[in-house]
């Protein structure tokens, strides 16, 4: 009975593989088509298809071919610097880098965040937790431009210390003349861990704060 079964799974391979094959058209097969068409010719026939155009058409299913060996080998590059890309953001784990972007990722009851100012300006900064709650208000003054750090010793507005974790910032600056005053906002963070998804994603860890590696500035150390 065993014997029949593995003998049944072998011809249903077989077949699958063989209904594979006739779908899947080499360059051998084109050849075999073309001379089969060049047998079938009658030069004397006015009905007859040009061979010229004949083997134009098939030179093109033969560029089409070639097209497709191309865009293999193109994906299979493509999996080899994914790879490669992937063993380089491992050896982020441990470095500390500055990401593009705006928060307090409060660790040990410290946290800073960089402002670079295109002009001098007056900024205030709200602190709010996971929540969307306004946990505090930090009012830095008159900022000159270019990069200023911006530190948070992780208290509220009544002298409380908070618990470690994210959390959000949104920043005021206005100008002498009461505009508002462009910015950039980036964060200093210690990587813990880097994961890599199947679509090629690549996202850092630092603490509770998950981002992209597209979001990395540069390494700070």
């Amino acid at each position: 009975m065993e014997t029949g079964m593995i003998t049944s799974a072998t011809k249903a391979s077989s077949s699958a593989t063989t209904a594979t094959a006739k779908n899947a058209l080499d360059k051998d097969s084109f050849l075999k088509l073309l001379v089969a068409q060049l047998k079938n010719q009658d030069p004397t026939s006015a009905t007859g298809q040009d061979p010229n155009q004949m083997v134009q058409q098939m030179t093109s299913f033969s560029s089409l071919e070639q097209a497709q060996q191309t865009n293999t080998l193109l994906q299979g590059l493509q999996t080899q610097n994914l790879g490669l890309f992937q063993a380089q953001a491992a050896s982020m784990v441990g470095r500390t880098v500055e990401v593009d972007g705006t928060g307090f990722n409060l660790q040990s009851g410290k946290a800073s965040m960089n402002i670079y100012m295109n002009s001098p300006a007056n900024v205030t900064l709200t602190v709010k937790d996971a929540s969307g709650n306004t946990v505090a208000t930090i009012p830095r003054g008159q900022l000159a431009a270019g990069k200023s750090v911006v530190a948070w010793d992780g208290k509220d507005s009544n002298g409380n210390q908070l618990a470690d974790g994210a959390y959000s910032v949104s920043v005021s600056a206005t100008g002498a003349n009461g505009t508002a005053v462009p910015f950039q906002t980036s964060l200093i963070m210690k990587i813990d861990s880097v994961a890599f998804s199947s679509g090629g994603t690549i996202s850092l860890t630092s603490g509770t704060s998950t981002f992209l590696m597209s979001k990395v500035l540069g390494i700070v150390a």
